[in-house]
């Protein structure tokens, strides 16, 4: 006679074979055990359901540079870059070894972006052109080759405020979009402060300086 044996569903556990004695209750002691047994691809499901950080990023719309991805000039239009690691619509993007942004437009000032999606792109504005875009910098060319660069400030980095006066002042935050929150570091005597209403857009820092020659360091992300 054939020996019948059960191959459970989730997580392929064979039930001994059935023959003479056999417990009809151990059928069902081994499905709570195919139920409840949980193994790798159980824990990824669960920490995919609870979210992920960047399923956190994206639902908070925060994108840019982690490290690296620092732009250099080049004897063309082409930048140098180096590697890093940046998020793009809620997506890490870290590529193993210094990636390829392709020539920027001659004679212009262009913000190189990365999109998860599409890859890196240029454009004239400091504000990527899809929302969760990651900006890499600003690059300056002539007719044949890049002539200046400069980074984008990264996730949590820092901005140098120095105002020649008091009062209103507005500081370029390279941010590649709208902070979502900024605090105010005194490196100096005085106070610098936010102005009312607009405190940040996607290209500045709106502040208030209690007098000249104050300094601080804005943290922002």
């Amino acid at each position: 006679m054939a020996v019948v044996r059960t191959v459970l569903p989730r997580k392929g556990i064979i039930q001994p074979r059935h023959g003479d004695n056999y417990e009809t209750d151990l059928d069902t002691n081994w499905q709570i055990i195919d139920s409840l047994l949980q193994d790798a691809t159980d824990v990824q499901t669960a920490v995919t359901a609870a979210g992920t950080v960047e399923a956190w990023l994206q639902d908070r719309g925060v994108s840019g540079v982690v490290s690296g991805f620092n732009l250099g000039g080049s004897a063309g239009l082409t930048p140098a870059l180096s590697a890093g690691a940046l998020y793009a619509q809620g997506k890490r993007y870290a590529p193993g070894g210094a990636p390829d942004p392709g020539p920027a437009p001659a004679s212009q000032t262009s913000y190189l972006f990365y999109n998860s999606t599409t890859g890196f792109y240029y454009q004239g504005s400091v504000v990527g052109a899809t929302s969760g875009d990651a900006m890499i910098g600003e690059v300056v060319t002539n007719a044949t080759q890049v002539v200046s660069v400069l980074d984008a400030t990264k996730i949590l980095g820092q901005v140098g405020a120095a105002p020649s006066a008091g009062g209103n002042f507005t500081l370029a935050h390279m941010l590649g979009r709208a902070p979502k929150s900024a605090a105010i570091q005194m490196t100096s005597s005085g106070a610098i402060w936010f102005q009312s209403p607009t405190m940040y857009d996607g290209t500045n820092l709106y502040l208030v300086a209690s007098d000249a020659e104050v300094t601080a360091k804005v943290q922002i992300w």
